[in-house]
């Protein structure tokens, strides 16, 4: 990654200075705090608004629209709604939206791991945040492989729409995929390829959570596409795999590994790492104009600050670099910009506090819930 020094930034401030010219508006309660700020010193003419926490009485954590990997989508207010002591929600990683008129699916394109499950693998090369560490990275960083009496069969996806087809992207039906009971789509189904469908034997509902062993039993095999049922595990290959040979009551060992952490979610771009700003390269046009943004943040001592910019798609809003600089002065600096334009919400106090490119809030894929953890 170019990156170029933090000393770059438009000013210097401390950790989360503000002075009266820059606050709009102030309200929050013990390690938690809401408020609007000016980015008029950065050329940013659009409302931004802020939320920080600090200490251990917040936590974020991560949602997903109907409590289902591609199920659906869902607005990020009604995600904070249905989760027990949730007081603020902004809208989370990228999605890919199917053809008008056809099933709306909203598969994420990052990785997702929640409470240490993972539970989507990234469909292109993207952005991480570790919301516990807090850390970014170029990438997910995860295996699962099955072993196959002796035989190691590598797990090439899981849980994603494949195959999949939108601007820039196309990934046949290929690999060893599985399939767990947060999927809410039916396998895939293709020539010369098989669904196996197993039990999980410890009866955790949690085969692949990170850094751990599971024994799978073969109840069942199938060319048709079929609902994941809950305590199941759902492997689509290819007739030629080892895994295809295997017999009903037949067992296998399949193994999860990441050091991405127990809490992570994709965006694009890294804004800032460690302290150091990422260079921004020119031919990404959307973080080169001024779009609505929502991004998440660390300052060094820890505090976790959450901005939305309101704008509409390349004519206001913040660049890339205007999010950078807001971060910098803010003292944040590790930070992740996730979705933006359309997608940028900003819910809390029981009412959305931004005003959405579209005026209404528009249904994502994942959110990032603010709940309180006592």
């Amino acid at each position: 990654m170019n990156v170029v020094p933090s000393a770059a930034a438009p000013r210097a401030a401390s950790p989360l200075a503000r002075t009266a010219s820059d606050v709009v508006g102030w309200s929050g309660e013990k390690g938690l705090h809401f408020f609007a700020l000016s980015g008029r010193t950065f050329g940013v003419s659009a409302a931004i608004h802020v939320l920080t926490i600090k200490g251990s009485a917040f936590q974020v954590k991560i949602a997903l629209a109907d409590r289902a990997i591609d199920k659906g989508v869902q607005t990020p207010s009604a995600m904070c709604r249905a989760t027990k002591n949730c007081v603020a929600a902004v809208n989370g990683d990228f999605f890919n939206l199917t053809r008008p008129g056809a099933s709306d699916p909203g598969d994420e394109v990052g990785g997702i791991i929640q409470n240490c499950v993972l539970l989507h693998t990234p469909e292109i090369s993207h952005q991480q945040v570790n919301l516990n560490g807090p850390s970014v990275s170029e990438g997910l960083n995860w295996s699962a492989n099955v072993d196959v009496n002796g035989v190691n069969v590598p797990i090439t996806a899981i849980n994603q729409e494949l195959p999949m087809n939108y601007v820039g992207v196309r990934v046949p039906l290929t690999g060893t995929l599985l399939f767990t009971s947060p999927y809410g789509l039916r396998t895939p189904i293709g020539r010369k390829r098989v669904t196996l469908v197993f039990d999980e034997l410890d009866h955790l509902g949690r085969p692949t959570r990170i850094n751990s062993t599971v024994e799978l039993k073969l109840v069942a095999r199938t060319k048709r596409p079929t609902k994941v049922r809950a305590g199941r595990v759902y492997i689509s290959t290819s007739t030629a795999s080892p895994l295809s040979a295997l017999q009903a009551g037949h067992s296998v060992v399949m193994t999860t590994t990441s050091t991405a952490g127990c809490n992570n979610i994709g965006g694009h771009p890294i804004l800032l790492d460690d302290g150091v700003a990422s260079s921004i390269v020119p031919a990404d046009t959307y973080m080169v104009k001024p779009y609505a943004r929502t991004a998440i943040g660390w300052t060094a001592s820890g505090v976790t600050v959450i901005m939305t910019v309101d704008g509409r798609d390349g004519v206001s809003g913040a660049t890339a670099n205007q999010l950078i600089g807001i971060f910098q002065a803010l003292g944040v600096v590790t930070a992740l910009d996730l979705d933006g334009g359309n997608s940028t919400t900003f819910y809390a106090r029981g009412r959305i506090l931004n005003h959405p490119s579209h005026g209404t809030e528009r249904p994502v894929s994942t959110g990032l819930l603010v709940v309180r953890s006592r």
